[in-house]
């Protein structure tokens, strides 16, 4: 037995050695490769990195004198000196020189970038130039219009020579970046007037090579491949390696554009890291190539040294592990003699023969028992910091400063007196659908909009949110700072976190902001705050951001006189069965209500809705059938309401089916046609509101959107956007016929706030550009 016994040990000694000899093995020869490849990638991906990063600034700098100059011709262009000049006629007087001056003076020596400004006359044929001769002849330029038929796309750079000899003797070329800028053609296809713009080319290149510290990185250069497919270096020529360079590049990018921005090619035995990137607007593309071959040298060595260093390594580890495993081995075989004897283990556990699957099971049971006990000293830390946090939020003046600072110590939260706090109110929006869940999952989302919101805003301060069991969650904000300046920034914050928990867990949250307190026992006071300013909900709408700010904005507090005048107005245009006239009292009513308090709100709902309750039951007197009473007229569920917009539509529908009801029908033909008429009224003072649409229609006189665009279309023969374009596109043209404002001003003015759209529908009905249209205006005038 004892012979056995030893046997068996030295069985488990072996198969100690042997895994750890197979281990160390396998480890070593995974490691040795893996090491040499993620050097290889990590070089790789270094190299790329870097290359991206300059070809990135490279390619901001290039858009953002793209933008410049896009900028700087269009003001060129639209200037009236220089629209004068560009189209002059013959028997026209004007001071030429003045201008060019004035180009000089305000475009070329302003901007260290511009070589030259020419002014095109269609009309003379002649280029008026701010370099050389007033009346500039620019061959290279001629040239270039002759081989792209007679004009270029405004807007676009056009790399080119031009001549900038001082004599004839001896011709001087220098590349440039030529902007056009025109607007129509003549019938030859000549531009009819035009601002060319000459860039140095010398210049963005000096700018290019001091982003990429070309002095530095002498064996890495860079490339331009122009929209007319030709390659420029980024020097005042192509070397004789760029050259070679660039032919493989253009050679192999075509056959790589869906690929991660980079490749590599081979160039006389040595290999090329070669990274590119779009610009924007130009039809441009920026290579840059860095040799590595170098790299691999040191990773050839590297390799070299793993393989020396891992022989080494593992022959020494070889002859230790014998007696390591040995050494390993003894406080297990211990260690499984005092547990056999321990009373706490289970009987099968106890008499396992394998001593590994023993103290697995020990440690398994261990293990669950430990886990168990680790939970519930977590929950219970957790339920003693939102106690803490619930007392100090509703009872502050009850947490004296050494309770609080005590409290903040020992559950690590990251409060300090003497900073400012805030407190926010995440109110649930449609909480009776919450309320409707299962515990469980009524607890994940209180937990999902807790943690989700602390995160959020810890990007602007201190966050730590509070469960407070009930429509909302508080959370504690304090930072370094005066919060009244991070206002903003929590504000961007919490929309942010609105439209995250409605996208990922489709929530809808209302958050209400309180002002900043100096002391800790304020936090009640900003609680209550918070908790009052979210109240107003009801009339900012569900997934609102709401501040005191806010509240001030709603305006002066109407007189309750007024308030219960209309009120009297409403019942008396439902007691006729007038719809239209209840629909618009309700509305103007709602409109003054929103100017209240929210409590004095509140009560003179709950008393109109009192009296209208009172109506239908003295109309149902008379009626063969009952009109039901819509759960907005019984008072306890008024208070449930969340928005007066839900508020308005329940009161419509009882409305409605008063006056709908075949005993008190109305002639709806004619009642049709004065909303008709309305609606046409409201977009002729309003047709410059940006937010005029059917929805804010159908707000204002109290019907559904879909009410409003029927009825407008079957009596004006046309939608509601379709005359409102035909409005503003009427207006826009009388303020360019009586007006010097430019088109974006004019489209603004008249509700229009996208360009594209705007000349889209203009032309459509004009059938020309507001440009063109105004432009022939111009020369209208002059004749």
């Amino acid at each position: 037995m004892k012979m056995a016994k030893k046997l068996g040990s030295k069985k488990y000694l072996a198969r100690i050695y042997l895994w750890f000899a197979a281990l160390i093995l396998l480890v070593t020869a995974i490691l040795s490769s893996v090491l040499y490849y993620n050097v290889q990638e990590k070089v790789f991906d270094n190299e790329y990195k870097n290359s991206r990063k300059l070809l990135a600034q490279t390619k901001y700098n290039i858009e953002y004198l793209d933008n410049m100059v896009r900028n700087l011709i269009l003001s060129t262009y639209n200037n009236n000196d220089v629209r004068a000049l560009m189209y002059l006629n013959e028997d026209e007087t004007f001071d030429y020189m003045n201008v060019i001056n004035k180009l000089k003076s305000s475009v070329v020596w302003s901007n260290s970038f511009v070589q030259s400004v020419y002014i095109y006359n269609n009309n003379k044929q002649n280029y008026y130039s701010t370099f050389g001769q007033f009346i500039h002849k620019d061959v290279e330029w001629e040239k270039l219009l002759q081989a792209r038929g007679g004009s270029i796309p405004p807007l676009k750079p056009v790399v080119r020579n031009m001549d900038v000899s001082l004599d004839s003797t001896h011709v001087q070329m220098e590349k440039v970046l030529t902007y056009v800028m025109y607007e129509l053609t003549d019938e030859q296809g000549r531009m009819d007037g035009a601002v060319i713009l000459n860039i140095k080319l010398e210049w963005l290149f000096n700018n290019i090579k001091a982003i990429n510290n070309v002095e530095v990185e002498q064996l890495s250069k860079m490339f331009i491949l122009s929209d007319d497919q030709q390659f420029m270096e980024v020097n005042e020529a192509l070397s004789e390696e760029g050259t070679k360079l660039a032919a493989l590049l253009q050679e192999k990018y075509p056959t790589l554009r869906a690929a991660d921005n980079y490749f590599s090619i081979k160039l006389d035995g040595n290999k090329y890291l070669s990274t590119y990137i779009t610009v924007d607007h130009t039809g441009w593309i920026l290579f840059k190539t860095v040799p590595y071959d170098e790299v691999y040298v040191y990773l050839n060595k590297l390799r070299t040294s793993i393989i020396i260093i891992t022989v080494i390594v593992l022959l020494a580890t070889l002859l230790v592990l014998f007696q390591v495993s040995r050494g390993i081995y003894k406080p297990v075989e211990q260690l499984v003699s005092q547990l056999r004897s321990s009373h706490f283990l289970s009987e099968e556990t106890a008499a396992s023969r394998d001593e590994f699957i023993f103290l697995q099971d020990v440690y398994k049971n261990s293990a669950t028992q430990l886990g168990q006990f680790h939970q519930e000293k977590i929950s219970g830390q957790q339920r003693m910091k939102n106690r803490f946090l619930s007392k100090w939020i509703l009872n502050s003046l009850s947490v004296s400063l050494t309770d609080f600072e005590g409290s903040c110590r020992e559950h690590k939260l990251p409060f300090r007196q003497g900073q400012n706090f805030m407190i926010c109110v995440l109110k649930f929006d449609n909480y009776k659908h919450v309320t409707e869940k299962s515990f469980e999952e009524k607890e994940l989302l209180v937990f999902a909009v807790m943690n989700i919101a602390s995160e959020f805003l810890s990007q602007a301060c201190h966050a730590e949110a509070v469960d407070l069991r009930n429509d909302h969650v508080a959370v504690i904000l304090q930072a370094e700072t005066s919060l009244d300046h991070l206002e903003a920034l929590i504000l961007q914050l919490l929309e942010e976190c609105q439209t995250y928990l409605f996208q990922c867990y489709n929530l809808s949250i209302t958050a209400s902001l309180s002002a900043s307190v100096a002391d800790h026992t304020y936090a009640t006071t900003a609680y209550q705050q918070a908790l009052n300013v979210s109240m107003y909900r009801f009339i900012a709408g569900k997934m609102s951001v709401l501040t005191q700010s806010y509240i001030k904005q709603l305006g002066q507090i109407p007189s309750m006189d007024r308030v219960l005048e209309l009120e009297n107005q409403l019942l008396e245009q439902v007691k006729h069965a007038n719809y239209r006239g209840s629909a618009d009292k309700l509305a103007a009513l709602l409109d003054e209500v929103k100017k209240l308090e929210y409590s004095d709100m509140m009560l003179s709902l709950l008393h109109a809705v009192n009296q209208f309750k009172y109506l239908v039951y003295d109309l149902n007197k008379a009626r063969k059938e009952p009109i039901k009473v819509n759960t907005i007229l019984m008072s306890k569920e008024l208070l449930q309401i969340e928005t007066i917009g839900e508020f308005q539509t329940k009161w419509m529908e009882v409305i409605d089916e008063i006056t709908s009801d075949n005993e008190v029908e109305t002639d709806r033909i004619s009642e049709d046609a004065v909303i008709a008429l309305r609606i046409q009224e409201m977009i002729d003072e309003r047709y410059a509101d940006l937010n005029l649409g059917a929805s804010e229609i159908a707000m204002s006189i109290g019907i559904s959107p879909a009410k409003v665009g029927r009825f407008f279309k079957s009596h004006k023969q046309m939608s509601i956007p379709d005359y409102m374009n035909r409005v503003r596109l009427e207006k826009a043209v009388e303020w360019m016929e009586n007006s010097q404002l430019n088109i974006q001003d004019i489209m603004r003015k008249v509700g229009f706030e996208n360009e594209s759209y705007f000349y889209k529908v203009f032309k459509a009905k004009f059938g020309t550009t507001p440009r063109e249209f105004m432009a022939k205006r111009i020369k209208e005038r002059s004749m």
